[in-house]
């Protein structure tokens, strides 16, 4: 599954575990080359002036989950037999999720394994996963997606279930131009996507956040089976998916967005814009 942060990502991947036949798709390739773990917060604000939003502050190591952690380790080869184990339902089908900004992380990583040096990143991932179906979840209103990214920065609270602290924890900041630079990260590591699996000729299932998840869950889900050429066993069940983290606070901050983007340039006409 290719994405971004916040982009409906993580409740398809929910949806797709339920079926019980889809693998189990994980952030398994998140760990960066250098800490072994997922990137720190402050990672994703790099280029950005500071805001005093604190985020870059609290230098504590982001939280490891065990499917990406790479600590104790004895070598990569050690993390994708635990991926593959760990993503694969009884049919045989392995699932993973990999965010634009992972594959640098992932082709250091996967290099050091003589099988897979000097591998560019299409190659690497046709030798990795073996022919593997691309599904391609995208977000179109970029600011929520940026709102949604610039609160679980400060919280470090991914998703309701997670660690971390909640909103009530502490006071959340509300800061433009971290939103701005959210904003066109995402619209670059779309772009990025869309270029790669045009330059290689990949057919990818496109699922929307707004046109595809938001309306018709159970459609997206057996769009995604029908890729795959498999039908969810009779009987199964789908749990309820994880509770949506966009309240008043986020409205408030997406219209103070666009008030202040209106503010700075009155000719704005960019896709973050158009697409509210």
């Amino acid at each position: 599954m290719c994405a971004t942060q916040r982009s409906g990502s993580t409740l398809l991947c929910e949806l797709l575990k339920d079926t019980g036949v889809a693998g189990r798709p994980e952030e398994y390739f998140e760990a960066r080359h250098d800490t072994g773990a997922p990137p720190h917060p402050g990672d994703y604000l790099d280029g950005l002036p500071r805001t005093g939003a604190g985020i870059r502050d609290d230098m504590t190591p982001p939280e490891a989950p065990p499917y990406s952690s790479l600590d104790g380790l004895s070598s990569y080869r050690e993390h994708l037999e635990r991926a593959f184990e760990l993503g694969t339902t009884p049919n045989g089908v392995f699932a993973s999720k990999l965010m634009w900004r992972q594959l640098p992380e992932l082709r250091a990583l996967a290099s050091e394994l003589p099988e897979y040096a000097g591998l560019q990143t299409a190659e690497l991932l046709e030798r990795l996963f073996g022919e593997p179906a691309y599904v391609w979840v995208s977000r179109g209103d970029k600011v929520r997606q940026a709102v949604s990214m610039w609160r679980a920065l400060q919280t470090r609270s991914w998703r309701h279930s997670a660690g971390g602290e909640s909103p009530e924890d502490r006071e959340l900041v509300y800061r433009f131009e971290g939103i701005d630079h959210l904003v066109r990260t995402f619209e670059a590591e779309d772009r990025s996507w869309r270029e790669f699996l045009a330059a290689n000729g990949i057919d990818a299932l496109a699922i929307s956040y707004e046109d595809d998840l938001e309306r018709d869950r159970e459609r997206s889900v057996r769009a995604v089976l029908d890729r795959l050429a498999l039908r969810v066993p009779a009987g199964s069940q789908a749990h309820e998916p994880p509770r949506r983290q966009s309240d008043a606070l986020s409205d408030d901050w997406v219209a103070a967005y666009h008030r202040d983007r209106k503010q700075r340039d009155p000719g704005a006409s960019s896709s973050a814009v158009a697409n509210h």
